[in-house]
């Protein structure tokens, strides 16, 4: 899906240049919906446990996939508003390099449970041709907010609580939102000559980076095990929309 999108980009960017029909225009609404898919540049600190490092741990966010909800305000000509929106995506989370219970080498890795988050971004577009051209590149700069929730343990991951840290009940998962910045390329493309129905591709780079939080009760009391998570992911989608 990726190669796909940076090829229709790239092809429909050079026909632009090629193509004249007056098109986008100040005053119009552009509504979008897409399949879009989260693919995670992620990285991680080690974890803490009770406040001490866990040397050579790694966390893992995998690619998610859901709806993209997307749209434009174009209070100028060459000028936008964008708005990224999308129905819930779902990623499963994995660990590497926890401590082996029955000793010998460190685990690799193993599933560490799964999270569902909301990623709204607001951004400044500009269409470098508006409405000198049916196909219309854009590209924009923004803000994002990420709200985590659904946050969910393994069993594998509880059972390892338990055997290797004595916890007496499951643990509990909680990412903190996350506020960075965003940046986006796509391109609109008329179904037709005049039509208002639009074909488009889009990719967005947000800046994702959370704190999680891991707790459970032990006999001692409570354990926390924290870890400082970057998600930095890159979006792809492609899907239609209507210009109002």
């Amino acid at each position: 899906m990726k190669s796909a999108i940076v090829g229709i980009l790239i092809l429909t960017a050079m026909l632009a240049a090629t193509t004249a029909t007056a098109e986008h225009r100040a005053g119009d609404f552009i509504a979008r919906i897409g399949y879009g898919e989260v693919n995670p540049n992620d990285d991680s600190g080690w974890i803490r446990l009770d406040g001490s490092a866990v040397e050579g741990t790694r966390v893992y966010v995998d690619s998610g996939q859901s709806a993209t909800l997307t749209g434009t305000w174009l209070f100028a000509d060459h000028w936008g508003l964008g708005i990224v929106a999308a129905l819930p995506f779902k990623h499963d989370l994995d660990v590497a390099g926890l401590p082996n219970p029955a000793g010998g080498p460190a685990l690799g890795k193993v599933s560490l449970g799964d999270i569902e988050h909301l990623p709204p971004t607001v951004t400044l577009q500009w269409f470098p041709v508006c409405v000198e051209s049916w196909v219309q590149p854009y590209v924009g700069i923004g803000v994002n907010y990420t709200t985590f929730f659904s946050e969910d343990i393994s069993r594998t991951a509880n059972n390892y609580f338990r055997d290797a840290l004595g916890a007496t009940r499951n643990a509990s998962l909680n990412l903190d939102d996350s506020w960075g910045l965003a940046g986006e390329l796509g391109i609109d493309i008329e179904l037709g000559e005049g039509s208002q129905w639009l074909f488009n591709a889009a990719i967005w780079y947000l800046d994702i980076d959370t704190d999680a939080t891991i707790s459970f009760p032990t006999d001692a009391g409570r354990s926390r095990v924290k870890v400082d998570v970057d998600v930095d992911p890159w979006v792809y989608s492609v899907g239609i929309g209507y210009r109002f």
